[in-house]
């Protein structure tokens, strides 16, 4: 299977962070983040539904955008560093 289609059957599975991602498959943080937003467009092209629990701050609980993939370095509220990690989803439909 192509890289992209290993993570569409990854994430069809359960829920994961692009850092799970990057940890299952052996590759930098970067580089999944790249192609797994292609694999999400070809989801989509696909018929198959995105889910995406954006990301969250443990300490105030402010909530991200739904856009961003990646971990956030900071909260803009309290500028706290303990941050969920976006989960992301592929169900079929």
């Amino acid at each position: 299977m192509t890289l992209r289609k290993d993570f569409i059957a990854l994430l069809s599975e359960e829920p994961r962070s692009v850092s799970s991602l990057a940890r299952e498959m052996g590759l930098r943080r970067a580089d999944v983040e790249e192609d797994l937003r292609h694999a999400l467009r070809s989801a989509r092209a696909a018929g198959h539904a995105i889910v995406v629990v954006p990301a969250r701050c443990k300490t105030c609980g402010f909530t991200f955008d739904e856009e961003k993939l990646a971990k956030p370095g900071k909260c803009p509220a309290c500028r706290g560093t303990r941050l969920f990690e976006p989960q992301i989803r592929i169900q079929p439909l």
